[in-house]
């Protein structure tokens, strides 16, 4: 299905005339070199068919699949519990040990892609996701199930190298708009994942989610293998020079600035996706095909957001692009708390609210992972890392927070007040973001 999209979108900018933008990696990079060096370096490092830089597919498509490895499941996740007959909160662990896992590798994987380039890191990642999730599939062991679903989280660690490709192949103002637009893209796969997870633990059981993540690592093997060129070749410095550079971005206050506003929206997110399954079954009753609807409310959100995102970024402020997009994101906590309180909340209602998290995110994380990037443009990949490090480890802690302290009885308005909580920490350090960036003019 994904190479089906791959080829399509790559035949229509073919005949568009569409083309491809030059690798801007310095002085010493690709977008320096004349054509000869270039066309001798790529011919010497990698084969015929994947000597270019990425379409905009490919990096949409890798990037949906580590999305869809958060959220196909979440509606088997009671189903799962009793097959297996631990509680909601030892099963919901599998999301936050995937979030633990994903931070730790994300630390080193961004030096690593620094130091040999983008394309073999991300095909040894999505290769061990296929293999972890073979096993997740067949094990009938709880522990054995955690070490496999753990394990996937390389896909999620090394599809954050996509935000480094797109710094690597255009200027930071075209970046963020290529983010937006990437991410508006990629929003699809949240909003179709929970609800074809939902069908499959109906129809095939929990089981057949984790086949079809096995299908999708390979074919996005096959998908970077045939289309991600390389677009920043290894460094002659060693990993641990590599790691030293992690001094220079966690001196920089741009960086902690603007990865704060990145993490609290992603915290926010994780708290969602933590939350709703038990929300939506317990306050709502609904089917694990409803549950999965309700997930990809804030899906639809961020669609928006991002296209909004993608149709502005380049005249508008970063600074401003993030605390709209902030303030935009309490709207719903604060609307379907409301709700809750004077009873009159219905399923359909509350999570429409809700989806203003995800327009929030969509308007926002462009700019703030543009600003976090922008240190040094040599540590691109360093940085990517790190932030995405920090932001999954904080929704990581969310989202086992929110599984211990949500029960039957509290489920409804404990979860808005936790949504409102973080997406208040979120606005706060986009003020801080928007003055550092006012002050590095």
């Amino acid at each position: 299905m994904y190479l089906s999209f791959y080829i399509g979108i790559a035949n229509a900018s073919v005949k568009g005339g569409g083309r491809r933008h030059s690798v801007n990696t310095g002085k010493t990079g690709l977008a320096g070199r004349t054509k000869r060096a270039k066309d001798a370096w790529m011919s010497a490092k990698f084969p015929s068919k994947c000597r270019t830089p990425p379409t905009r597919a490919t990096l949409i498509i890798m990037t949906a699949v580590s999305v869809l490895t958060l959220n196909l499941f979440l509606p088997s996740l009671p189903s799962m519990a009793a097959e297996f007959g631990v509680s909601y909160g030892a099963i919901s662990f599998s999301i936050a040990g995937y979030l633990f896992l994903s931070a730790v590798l994300a630390i080193i994987l961004g030096p690593l892609a620094d130091r040999y380039g983008r394309r073999p890191i991300l095909l040894c990642t999505f290769s061990i996701f296929t293999l972890a999730s073979v096993g997740a599939a067949l094990t009938e062991n709880f522990t054995l199930f955690l070490i496999f679903r753990m394990v996937q989280a390389v896909c999620a660690a090394g599809s954050s190298l996509s935000r480094a490709i797109v710094r690597d192949m255009y200027p930071p103002g075209r970046g963020t708009s290529v983010l937006g637009y990437i991410a508006m893209a990629m929003a699809v796969a949240p909003m179709i994942g929970p609800l074809l997870g939902g069908l499959l633990e109906e129809t095939l059981g929990w089981r057949s989610v984790f086949w079809v993540f096995a299908i999708l690592g390979i074919l996005s093997v096959l998908l970077i293998w045939m289309d991600l060129g390389e677009t920043a070749p290894g460094k002659g410095t060693s990993f641990y020079q590599q790691l030293a550079g992690y001094k220079v971005v966690l001196r920089s206050h741009m960086f902690w600035s603007h990865t704060m506003v990145i993490g609290f929206s992603i915290t926010a997110f994780f708290v969602f996706l933590a939350g709703v399954p038990l929300v939506a079954s317990a306050h709502f009753d609904l089917t694990p095909s409803r549950v999965g609807m309700a997930l990809g409310s804030i899906a639809m959100g961020f669609f928006v957001g991002s296209f909004i995102a993608g149709r502005v970024s380049e005249s508008s402020p970063l600074g401003l692009m993030m605390i709209w997009g902030r303030r935009v994101a309490m709207i719903g906590p604060i609307c379907a708390m409301a709700l809750v309180f004077t009873n009159l909340e219905t399923p359909v209602v509350f999570f429409a609210l809700l989806a203003s998290l995800g327009l929030g995110n969509g308007i926002s994380l462009p700019s703030a992972n543009t600003g976090a990037m922008s240190v040094r443009p040599d540590l691109a990949g360093s940085a990517s890392g790190l932030s995405a490090a920090i932001a999954t480890a904080m929704g990581a802690i969310a989202s086992a927070a929110t599984g211990a302290v949500l029960t039957p009885t509290n489920s409804a308005w404990l979860f808005c007040l936790l949504l409102l909580l973080v997406c208040m920490g979120a606005l706060v350090f986009a003020h801080i973001a928007a003055r550092a960036l006012k002050e590095a003019a």
